[in-house]
């Protein structure tokens, strides 16, 4: 099997772009003339960021939050994931067979770190050990890799194993990985803890300029400090400043009044949205990530699954998805599987699959279900941890909250600071975290979604997070986790996945290791008045439209060099 497509040679192409140094731009100054997007000092794509400010960037991808969103220009994706398509776009990596337990991925020859040196097989070899000292997901399923030709990298895995799972692993990784920037560091012992202050790009752009409160790339055509690069000539713009915004509320304003002309991912609601002009593109991206309610499974009452399940039903999941927004979610899940909600049909043929629970709002249930478990409705004390600076996911906790007092539990709110994942495992019993893993294709693939929820190893390597059961009992059968995951990555037969994946699916439903609340689509902004783009693309649905439009080699009418978004001058 052979995957690429067709692509055109421009490396020829003489780029119009001239080199503007602007290393002296710092401070109010150079804040000031970012503000207005077209100033004296150049045409930018002011973009905004309201996570961290940009003193704090750091560039190892393996040190989870704080990583900034300029990497998705910096650095190069081995292929772009498209998810309605649910294709891999080909980029770094050309093509890619696979032949008896051997994936041969093929580079294009055409791309380079900042140093001007070849990204060549041996560098992703490199990335891919990096890898593994940090027990990443790809080595679950490989065994070994090498450097088969200078542009050739053979990675080999267990003959029985499931292709889809190796592509789905790897193919969505970043060239992130300069072995000028790891060098002489114990990346071997502790890859995470390897501090990269000056990123070394493979992509298109370069970091020329970091403060606290921007952080400014450019094209590398002409950079003083870095070579060049073949699809600099893409951008017809200067480069991207990435400005802090402390809160939503102030991307909002400036999206609004033309400071800024995009954010790669941004939390709107239907009232914000009707605010916004009409040239502000939003694309609804399907994020296949969502918040759920967890619960420690050692821990009384929420070891017994009747009381789990009460929980779901005193829940009007279609009120909370009312309350933070129907437009940006894409479906309460009724008949909740573990499968993400691009899948669900494909792989089992409805939302609601025959013999799946619905979780409807029914408090009477709920009472009834905790009478099984010997509580009366009351009895029960729910505090519910949340964190408090995800706008959306707040909202939605405090209403779960109401509900569940108005269904006659006691419950109460305890918002705590910082993302998901921050205080899982610190206490709390009953607590909000992501349903699947953001940002990340493989969610996409039932294995991925599924291993997710029932073995969790993203929060904790040893064991699940949760402490989630490796062996569940349902309609009088024993179901190992482990090895129906295990059976799962290692047949290619489609019938005998779904059949595996019907049986993890129906534990994810009648067992309630969480309560999926919402899923949502990521949405994502661009200015379409200041920069022209397609009016649909298969390229919008993709992590994320404002740093990869640029890259694809397809061409806008009216410009002479490709690439999907260009200033409008």
């Amino acid at each position: 099997m052979v995957r690429s497509s067709a692509s055109g040679d421009y490396s020829d192409v003489v780029s119009r772009r001239e080199f503007v140094s602007l290393a002296g731009a710092t401070g109010a100054a150079a804040v000031a003339g970012c503000l207005s997007g077209d100033s004296d000092d150049g045409d930018w794509f002011v973009g905004t960021q309201t996570d961290f400010p940009a003193s704090n960037y750091h560039w190892n991808l393996l040190q989870g939050w704080k990583i900034p969103h300029d990497r998705f220009g910096l650095f190069a994706q081995w292929t772009q994931y498209l998810i309605e398509d649910d294709e891999f776009h080909p980029h770094l990596v050309r093509e890619w067979e696979h032949d008896d337990g051997e994936m041969t991925l093929t580079l294009s020859e055409e791309f380079t770190w900042g140093s001007g040196d070849d990204i060549t097989a041996d560098d992703l070899a490199f990335q891919l050990e990096i890898l593994e000292a940090a027990q990443q997901p790809i080595w679950q399923f490989i065994e070994d890799v090498e450097a088969t030709d200078e542009y050739e990298l053979t990675v080999s895995y267990p003959a029985e194993t499931n292709p889809d799972l190796i592509e789905y692993a790897l193919l969505a990784e970043q060239a992130a990985y300069s072995p000028a920037d790891w060098e002489g560091e114990n990346w071997e012992d502790d890859p995470a803890g390897v501090e990269i202050k000056d990123p070394d790009p493979s992509g298109p752009i370069a970091l020329t300029e970091h403060n606290d409160d921007y952080s400014q790339t450019e094209p590398r055509d002409g950079l003083e400090e870095y070579a060049d690069h073949h699809l600099a000539d893409h951008y017809n713009w200067d480069g991207y400043r990435t400005e802090n915004r402390s809160k939503n509320n102030n991307v909002y304003e400036s999206l609004k009044r033309g400071e800024a002309h995009g954010q790669h991912s941004l939390y709107a609601p239907p009232e914000i949205l009707e605010t916004f002009p009409e040239h502000i593109r939003n694309f609804q991206v399907p994020g296949g990530f969502g918040m759920a309610i967890w619960f420690d499974h050692e821990a009384e009452p929420w070891d017994q699954r009747e009381v789990r399940q009460a929980l779901y039903h005193s829940i009007d999941r279609e009120a909370v998805i009312s309350t933070v927004g129907e437009s940006t979610k894409v479906g309460p899940h009724p008949a909740p599987t573990g499968l993400t909600w691009a899948t669900v049909d494909d792989w089992l043929g409805s939302s609601e699959p025959d013999g799946f629970t619905v979780y409807d709002h029914d408090p009477d249930r709920a009472e009834a279900l905790l009478e099984e478990a010997g509580y009366e409705m009351g009895e029960i004390e729910v505090e519910l941890a949340y964190p408090e600076g995800w706008s959306d996911w707040a909202d939605a906790s405090q209403t779960i909250v109401d509900h569940l007092n108005e269904a006659g539990w006691d419950a109460a709110g305890d918002p705590r600071g910082g993302g998901p994942g921050s205080y899982a495992g610190s206490g709390p019993d009953v607590f909000v975290d992501q349903h699947t893993e953001g940002g990340a294709p493989r969610m996409n693939h039932p294995y991925f979604s599924l291993d997710y929820i029932l073995r969790n190893r993203l929060r904790d390597t040893e064991g699940h997070f949760a402490n989630y059961p490796t062996e569940i009992e349902l309609d009088g059968e024993t179901i190992d986790i482990e090895a129906a995951l295990q059976e799962l990555a290692t047949t290619s037969d489609r019938s005998e996945q779904e059949e595996i994946v019907e049986r993890l699916a129906r534990v994810v439903n009648e067992d309630v290791p969480c309560i999926y609340v919402m899923e949502k689509y990521e949405q994502s902004f661009i200015n379409g008045d200041r920069f022209e783009i397609p009016d649909d693309s298969p390229h919008f649905y993709s992590y994320w439209p404002m740093w990869w439009l640029p890259k694809v080699d397809e061409s806008l009418e009216g410009y002479d060099t490709p690439g999907l978004m260009k200033l409008d001058d």
